[in-house]
């Protein structure tokens, strides 16, 4: 029994993998290589497409901390549980607001320029795009 080799435990319905290595073999004939192939210039990647709305001068663990706080104090104080999540709520709502309009002003500042070219509007609209859908949540 000892000389008996030790098989490895394979569990049903698990594919089995053979440990023995397999021999390369020579194709029958030519091989042809399918590369996709690009429809056109390689899109060049949207630097407005990284922004993401975030509350401007918080940090989101410390929401998270103060949220958890408040929830916690429900028990034994309802009505200051709920004032407290108000404020927070408040003025999480207030730096979503200011980061809205702080990067209106940034898109605002690509095209204000009377001189802006067809490009310069091209690329300011395609940031409103993105900014628009991110708002609307479709982004």
């Amino acid at each position: 029994m000892a000389d008996r080799p030790v098989r490895p435990r394979h569990r049903p319905g698990a594919k089995r993998i053979d440990p023995e290595p397999v021999e390369a073999t020579e194709p029958a004939g030519p091989v042809e290589a399918k590369v996709p192939r690009q429809s056109g210039p390689r899109r060049t990647p949207d630097p407005s497409e990284t922004w993401r709305l975030r509350p401007r001068g918080l940090v989101t663990r410390e929401v998270r901390d103060r949220w958890d706080q408040a929830q916690g104090e429900f028990v034994d104080d309802p009505p200051h549980s709920v004032r407290e999540a108000d404020a927070l709520a408040s003025e999480v709502a207030d730096a979503v607001i200011a980061e809205i309009e702080a990067r209106r002003a940034s898109l605002r500042s690509a095209w204000k320029d009377a001189d802006a070219d067809t490009e310069a509007l091209r690329l300011a609209l395609r940031e409103y795009r993105s900014f628009v859908k991110q708002l609307a949540g479709d982004g």
